[in-house]
């Protein structure tokens, strides 16, 4: 029987997380956590065989649970839950780790636990170490965006939304100063990817951090920061695929 601790900020995920459990044979859900103090906790108690984990979270996120979970000395597989799919979360798998994007379907979270069970053998020291690196690197360190007289750096957690102008982008940070780089939208939405972004439109990528609020009705998204706020128009159908982040 594997037991399972289920950790989600969301309590629908987390219930339908449970329901979907019931169904598959030799699981058992020992817990369910809405953070990570939750988490630990549980799994300082119970230790899990493995762990759904949500990787976003407010406070301490997944990365969080990970290292200290690891400084416990405690291994249980990670199955990481996600909205976001970028080269980091592709990364896990080489780690012996697995991830599901939400909205979480049925038939994919058996088949990763099913893949869980291939790996439980493995030497679980080894493979945390490996999944904090992928993670540390994803998480931190600034990138280099070219301007037209050099470059320059920047944290991509300061970056509130970026505006094509042509063949450049125009970069509008949350200290409320502005760049321009010779970076185009789409060259930087690649760069950007690894991170909380989201592209509304052909114009705008805007950094998920800031996003206050969304009026359905008028197709508009609101990013505040330092004390500013700024409107954003969005296409009908882009505000669905941006619901489905959340």
């Amino acid at each position: 029987m594997i037991k399972i601790l289920i950790v989600d900020d969301e309590e629908e995920v987390r219930e339908l997380l449970e329901i979907f459990l019931r169904s598959y044979s030799d699981a058992q859900v020992i817990g369910s956590a809405s953070n990570v103090d939750e988490a630990l906790k549980i799994s300082a108690k119970l230790s899990p065989d493995l762990v759904l984990l949500d990787i976003s979270m407010p406070g301490r996120d997944g990365f969080g649970y990970i290292s200290e979970i690891q400084e416990k000395k405690l291994y249980p597989g990670i199955i990481f839950i996600t909205a976001f799919e970028n080269y980091a979360i592709k990364a896990i798998r080489s780690a012996a780790f697995d991830y599901l994007l939400k909205p979480v379907d049925k038939m994919e979270l058996f088949n990763a636990i099913d893949r869980f069970r291939t790996f439980k053998e493995s030497d679980k020291e080894t493979e945390y170490s490996k999944i904090i690196e992928i993670l540390t690197k994803s998480k931190h360190g600034r990138i280099r965006l070219n301007t037209r007289t050099g470059y320059f750096f920047v944290d991509p957690d300061d970056i509130v939304y970026c505006e094509a102008d042509g063949n450049y982008s125009h970069i509008t940070l949350a200290q409320g100063k502005n760049e321009i780089s010779t970076v185009n939208l789409g060259n930087l939405e690649k760069i950007l990817e690894q991170h909380r972004f989201f592209r509304i439109s052909r114009s705008f990528i805007i950094n998920l951090k800031y996003l206050a609020r969304v009026d359905r009705r008028q197709n508009l998204c609101e990013m505040e920061y330092n004390g500013l706020s700024q409107q954003l128009k969005v296409p009908a159908q882009k505000i669905k695929l941006l619901e489905g982040y959340f």
